[in-house]
């Protein structure tokens, strides 16, 4: 009897800790005439904490004369989070700082810290090797990786779609399987022809169809046949009744027919499709091209990394930043407008610069930017205290948090969809089946091609024949 009791109580407690952790789970904002706030119920724990504006982790929204309508972003919830699980209430900062350390503008949000004047950093900030040395970093709720914003390539004519369904070693075995095939048929039917000669079947050589008796003719004929099926009937087998010589061309013909499928099957997949050419697509393609530069938000982690490198490609993008202090920017959208004119990549964690992507797409309505495809430097990034707290209690609750799948819900909720800027091959799937002159490009390049070269040998058989005439004009004038 115990059983069903004891389930029903399991049961019971846990519909009860599911509705206790919904009851702030879904607060996703906080008011900006609100600024004080959380669930604990300790009112002499008064925490001040200051926030680093970074979407989609921490999101001020303010008005024309600068004063806080609401904050989001994904830092809110896990505050909340924590003053249940901690027991405390807390208190935002409404100072307008986008620093985590002390630069020309000012101080940072890490003096509020160390001067006593709030006991919370939150945000996304990185455990750098500077920041560890004055303050307390708990487990992160945010572990990612560092992305690369650049410029929305365009679709470019793609001269080479005409070559590129066959390797460059089936060319020429193609080239090769043509010589080979049409010497095979120029000789044996030579041989053939002063067989007949010298037989006593000559009489009969009428009724044997016309030979491959010139090299010209097997060239005619292994062209003919695989650039037009039509051609077929034609060349095939009513061209010479010999059993050797239909044997040939029937295997050319096959061997045809499976070289022109391929090919037409594969070739409308790279006329149809858009020539997206990205300005690079790892950080490592940056010291490959000088005119390429990185963009970064001023005393970030990013800004850290680079200037404290000693070796590789973070020291080459730390002497970038070194030679040209303006590629630091003091907010995001300075950062983004210099993406936006190109030859510019801006450096930032991934869900970020996603985020920022998505909310230009919903101001401009295009997608002037996308992320390179490789991401790198993986890390994690949450909240920062005072160097003499303890961040047990704070470990603890977001471990918490982590196992119960809420940060990942919560970063959900607030992500911005940005899908469309970072699969440009989406905005042509439904055009996909129509085919574009830049798609057709090479097709129409050979054709010139070959126009000009007839052209040259018209004018050059022109000249040969006025010098053959003007010769014969003279032999018969000098008889």
């Amino acid at each position: 009897m115990s059983s069903p009791i004891l389930k029903s109580a399991i049961i019971l407690l846990m519909l009860t800790r599911i509705y206790d952790c919904t009851t702030y789970v879904d607060d996703f904002e906080i008011q900006g005439n609100n600024l004080r706030g959380g669930y604990g119920t300790d009112n002499q724990t008064l925490l001040r904490v200051v926030m680093l504006h970074l979407p989609p982790v921490f999101n001020v929204v303010r008005n024309s004369s600068n004063h806080i309508i609401k904050l989001g972003g994904v830092a809110v919830p896990v505050l909340l989070w924590l003053s249940r699980t901690m027991n405390f209430k807390f208190e935002i900062m409404p100072d307008n700082i986008y620093s985590v350390e002390n630069n020309a503008a000012g101080k940072g949000l890490m003096s509020y810290i160390l001067e006593g004047r709030a006991e919370i950093l939150l945000g996304g900030v990185v455990a750098t090797y500077s920041r560890f040395q004055k303050l307390n970093f708990p487990y992160p709720f945010v572990i990612g990786q560092f992305g690369l914003v650049i410029p929305m390539p365009s679709s470019e004519v793609d001269v080479n779609a005409v070559w590129k369904p066959f390797q460059g070693q089936i060319w020429i075995f193609l080239v090769a399987s043509m010589t080979a095939t049409m010497l095979c048929l120029y000789g044996i039917s030579h041989f053939i022809s002063e067989f007949m000669k010298n037989s006593e079947r000559r009489n009969n050589q009428a009724h044997l169809g016309k030979l491959f008796e010139d090299i010209g003719g097997a060239f005619q004929y292994v062209f003919g046949v695989i650039l037009s099926q039509g051609l077929l009937a034609q060349g095939g087998t009513s061209r010479d009744q010999r059993l050797t010589i239909r044997v040939l061309a029937g295997t050319w013909c096959v061997a045809c027919f499976v070289l022109v499928t391929a090919y037409s099957s594969v070739l409308i997949s790279f006329v149809t499709s858009p020539n997206y050419k990205p300005l690079i697509r790892s950080v490592y393609d940056i010291p490959k091209n000088s005119k390429i530069k990185i963009t970064v938000n001023r005393g970030w982690s990013p800004d850290l990394l680079f200037s404290n490198a000693d070796e590789g490609i973070f020291k080459y993008l730390g002497d970038q930043l070194r030679k040209e202090p303006d590629l630091r920017c003091s907010v995001t959208e300075e950062c983004l407008e210099r993406v936006r004119k190109g030859s510019s990549a801006y450096v930032q964690e991934y869900r970020t610069v996603k985020t920022n992507i998505g909310l230009d797409l919903k101001k401009t309505g295009k997608c002037d930017f996308t992320i390179a495809k490789e991401l790198f430097f993986s890390f994690g990034a949450g909240l920062a205290v005072a160097k003499n707290v303890d961040i047990e209690p704070y470990t603890r609750g977001l471990l918490k948090a982590h196992e119960a799948g809420f940060v990942d819900f919560w970063f959900k909720r607030n992500m911005v969809d940005a899908s469309r800027c970072l699969n440009p091959m989406r905005d042509v799937a439904s055009n996909k089946q129509r085919v574009t002159l830049a798609g057709l490009s090479g097709a129409f390049v050979a054709l010139a091609f070959g126009l000009a070269l007839s052209v040259l040998c018209f004018c050059g058989e022109v000249i040969i024949k006025i010098i053959s005439s003007s010769l014969n004009k003279r032999v018969v004038h000098s008889c």
